[in-house]
């Protein structure tokens, strides 16, 4: 769900208030002699206006100026980000660049595509370092749609500054980055009677018609000739040589868990996350001003200002709708809801092997570690309340329900309850704290941060390995071992890009990656698999406010933010309201059938300001309408057909629930009282209000048993296997088959439980549990035929150890049956010449030569040797052949390899005995 700081905009649209301090005057611009209407925000950001004094143009004159030496600024033409038409402006150099955007969601705005243009007044654009102005006129933007009416005489206009540069600060059509920091956003009301001007045509007459000029990229934003951005050929991608048995891409939600169920395997396994580190202790570093032992996004309260701290990055900015690029992903910087899935959320649509029977005990291993709470406070109280007083007396009198949605996930029929979060011990939990500190205590795992994954790197239907983009640009290929597999858990918008960047998916996408900017190598196009990836559905949200005619107060920002003493106090008990999400006080469901199809409307209850209830509709489970997903040249996913409310049964269902709440706060003993017309209907404020995203899409890369590369309709099968390809998963929320009735974030934990356990049922064909050196030249993976027998003379004396052994138990398996020793002795093994001098040096030259040459095939390795306790007395002398041992199944050459270097390491020429740790 967006931040609540962008959903109040939502609501502050109707009644234009909740803007930051402003000041408003008619300035006269000295570069220009222009005369213009202007709003200063506090924070220096000042947008001015200039309208014609004929009210049935479509132009005007725009001037934004923000005290920056590298970020942006911007404004949207009505109040709403989502709604309106955007003009977004930075430094970059000396020179200003800017553009026309047009945002389907909270997330980076896509550049507009329609037919208004903006033409720079260049004797208006200026930088000198520290700040900057960029003067403009605005041709074909007034529209009443997506901007205020051109015969308005007043009006909001919202604005919005963040002191993080755009990625590509020379390019136009830059991603851009989420307005944090001492940037923010509101709204300013202008009086546009007092900015119609006489001289306007005079004005108008300084513009530009070029298409470019001082880095303005003028126009719809074409990148401009000194773009840095490649637009043919490849860069060089460096290969490790380190390769895992897994690779996870994505650690939010569903990579996490399934990456830690992979480690209890013992195999070896790879999280790879483009995001920083997020809770404290996993690394993150922004902390709360309180107490530096705890991060932003651990606090439960400090959802709503996540986006005014200086430095967090952690929203994605490639991607339609607000998404987290964070350790974590969306479970780290969302608000909070866990709303366990009612049976019908699999039972409906879901295939064979995923109805609810099915996932049950999957949802069970998640609930054990991750609960989610109705109660997030240890003291059992509830804080900052007032919301959930309120409403909930005033639905018992509308015949409502009040139910526990953790003990009784199906009751969704007219009912309300406190809601439903992701807490646990008073702190935001999710994976990276209920599984990732489970993982990191293994060897066998790794966690790489800030490494973006470009592509699945494959020949044919075989994914190889994945190449990605490091934190310094550079690129880097990382191998799987054979038989190993890459899943992908990067999220619904983003899991899509990848694919399509591997050659999967409709070939108009796959083409938009070959003829794009950012350098990605593509299978061959015979070898392009033809996928139907980019269906998605979601919820579709609606925001009502109502008035408590009796009062209620809230606490306020600075209450949250610089908390006192005694709330600290509290959460350091893991009580208090710092416990608890700013934006969930309650939660209600109905059912309603329009046209025979049954749909549900949830509703999330919050406050922003005193005496005021914010009711978000939400439109979940059973929604009709579906969109598309594509991608640009650039490599942002964007929205081709936009997935939300587009169809009648879809806008009918919204209104009837609406129409409740309108019939419930018009009772005569209602204490509640609808912002808006009195008349309104719910089909008007559903035909007349913004919608925004849910965030909670499915479906981009959907499960099914009709095989998408055959014609059919889904992209992975029931094991979560991308069709076409014999070691590419998806299990992020992208793969689910329908929308479930809450929000995801407790049913992407299901879903993600139950398909690793599927994905680790297929196995895995390396028979070591460590990362490995990529073999070339000698296959050391192939199984060694069942009842090879070998034996080895030691030169001198010395007692056998056992070797390291994945695939049997080490306690029943041994060579010879000796050992020198009852501990874990763990082996590193360096570069192949260093293995070959140091074995040449203990063993004879036989033997030497043998592990020297299986060394040069595998570089490095890192072995683990468990040597069992139930074995003769430690120190045994033994001379002689020792006896042959048939090998276990499965047993391999690089098993054999590993025992053998092991041995001459330990019990060679002068060591005579067990040498200890070596590492």
């Amino acid at each position: 769900m967006a931040s609540r700081r962008i959903l109040s905009s939502l609501f502050l649209a109707a009644s234009w208030v909740g803007a930051q301090a402003q000041t408003t005057a008619n300035y006269t611009d000295a570069a220009t002699g222009i005369k213009f209407l202007q709003v200063t925000q506090d924070n220096g950001h000042a947008f001015g206006v200039v309208l014609p004094e004929t009210t049935t143009g479509s132009d005007f004159i725009g001037q934004i100026s923000a005290p920056l030496s590298e970020g942006w600024a911007g404004v949207s033409l009505t109040s709403s980000m989502t709604a309106g038409l955007l003009v977004v402006a930075w430094p970059n150099g000396d020179e200003v660049v800017a553009a026309l955007r047009k945002a389907s969601g909270y997330s980076n705005p896509a550049v507009y595509s329609g037919d208004a243009v903006l033409k720079p007044i260049t004797t208006g654009i200026s930088n000198n370092g520290s700040s900057f102005t960029y003067t403009f006129l605005c041709s074909g933007c007034l529209d009443g749609k997506t901007s205020f009416a051109s015969d308005a005489t007043s009006g909001p206009i919202g604005w919005a500054m963040s002191d993080d540069a755009p990625t590509t600060p020379s390019s136009p059509s830059s991603a851009m980055t989420a307005h944090t920091g001492t940037g923010g956003q509101g709204i300013g009301v202008y009086t546009f009677s007092q900015a119609r001007s006489a001289d306007y045509d005079t004005w108008a007459a300084l513009a530009s018609d070029a298409t470019s000029g001082n880095g303005t990229g003028a126009g719809n934003s074409t990148t401009p000739s000194n773009s840095t951005l490649p637009t043919t050929g490849n860069v060089t991608a460096t290969i490790s040589n380190v390769t895992y048995d897994y690779i996870v891409v994505g650690g939010g939600g569903s990579g996490i868990i399934a990456a830690q169920r992979l480690v209890e395997t013992g195999k070896s396994v790879l999280l790879l996350e483009r995001g920083k580190a997020s809770y404290y202790p996993s690394g993150g570093d922004l902390t709360v001003s309180w107490n530096d032992t705890v991060s932003i996004y651990e606090v439960p309260a400090m959802y709503n200002w996540l986006t005014d701290v200086q430095g967090n990055d952690a929203l994605c900015s490639d991607t339609p709708e607000m998404a987290g690029c964070i350790l974590g992903g969306g479970t780290a910087v969302n608000g909070l809801a866990f709303i366990r899935p009612p049976t019908w959320d699999f039972d409906d649509k879901w295939p064979q092997g995923w109805k609810w029977s099915d996932v049950e005990a999957s949802a069970e291993r998640w609930y054990e570690r991750n609960p989610g709470t109705l109660i997030p406070s240890a003291d059992g109280k509830y804080y900052d309340y007032g919301v959930y007083d309120n409403l909930s007396k005033n639905l018992l009198a509308g015949g409502w329900n009040s139910t526990n949605t953790n003990e009784s996930p199906d009751d969704k029929e007219k009912t309300f309850s406190y809601a439903a979060v992701n807490v646990l011990n008073g702190k935001r939990a999710g994976p990276v704290a209920t599984y990732l500190p489970l993982a990191m205590a293994e060897t066998n795992f790794k966690l790489m941060l800030n490494t973006m994954v470009l592509r699945a790197v494959r020949t044919n239907s075989t994914i190889t390995g994945v190449e990605v983009q490091l934190e310094d640009a550079s690129r880097m290929i990382i191998n799987v071992n054979q038989g190993g597999k890459v899943i992908l858990a990067s999220g619904a918008m983003s899991s899509p890009r990848i694919l399509f960047r591997s050659g999967i998916g409709p070939s108009e996408q796959i083409n938009k990656v070959k003829a794009g900017t950012t350098s990605i190598t593509l299978p061959d196009e015979s070898a392009w698999i033809n996928s139907p990836v980019g269906f998605v559905k979601d919820h579709t949200n609606l925001g009502v406010s109502f008035k408590v005619t009796t009062g209620m107060k809230i606490m306020s920002e600075s209450d949250y933010v610089t908390p006192n003493q005694e709330n600290i106090d509290l959460w350091d008990k893991a009580s208090g309201p710092l416990t608890e999400s700013s934006i969930m006080r309650l939660n209600s469901y109905n059912k309603v059938t329009v046209n025979n199809q049954t749909l549900i409307v949830q509703t999330h209850n919050y406050a922003t300001t005193n005496d005021t209830i914010n009711t978000l509709f939400v439109l979940t489970h059973g929604t009709t309408s579906s969109g598309t997903l594509g991608i640009d040249a650039d490599g942002n996913t964007l929205w081709e057909s936009s997935p939300y409310l587009q169809t009648d049964t879809d806008k009918r269902a919204l209104a009837m629930v609406i129409d409740m709440w309108l019939e419930m706060s018009r009772r005569s003993n209602s204490t509640l009282e609808y912002v808006g017309s009195a008349n309104d209907t719910g089909a008007d404020i559903v035909a007349n209000v913004a919608t925004s995203a849910g965030c909670h899409m499915t479906g981009t890369t959907i499960m099914g048993t009709d095989d998408g590369s055959q014609g059919g309709s889904s992209v992975v099968d029931t094991n979560g296997l991308v069709y076409g390809t014999d070691n590419l998963f998806v299990i992020d929320a992208g793969m689910h088959a329908d929308v479930p009735t809450g929000n995801t974030q407790a049913i992407v934990g299901v879903v993600a439980e139950h398909v690793v356990q599927k994905i680790i049922a297929l196995g895995s064909g390396s028979s070591s549990g460590n990362a490995t050196a990529p073999a070339t030249g000698l296959d050391v993976s192939t199984a060694v035929p069942s009842g090879t027998a070998f034996s080895i003379q030691p030169s001198d004396t010395g007692v056998p150890a056992q070797p390291s052994q994945s695939q049997a138990d080490p306690a029943s398996f041994s060579f010879g049956g000796y050992s020198a020793a009852s501990t874990l002795l763990t082996v590193s093994r360096t570069s192949a010449a260093a293995e070959a001098t140091s074995i040449a040096s203990v063993a004879s030259d036989a033997a030497a030569t043998l592990v020297s040459q299986v060394a040069t095939a595998v570089e490095s390795a890192v072995l683990t040797s468990v040597i069992p306790t139930a074995l003769p007395t430690a120190g045994a002398n033994v001379t002689g052949p020792l006896p042959e041992q048939p090998l276990p199944e499965g047993f391999t050459l690089k098993d054999l390899m590993d025992w053998i270097a092991y041995i001459m390491r330990n019990f060679g020429k002068g060591r005579g005995g067990h040498q200890g740790h070596r590492s």
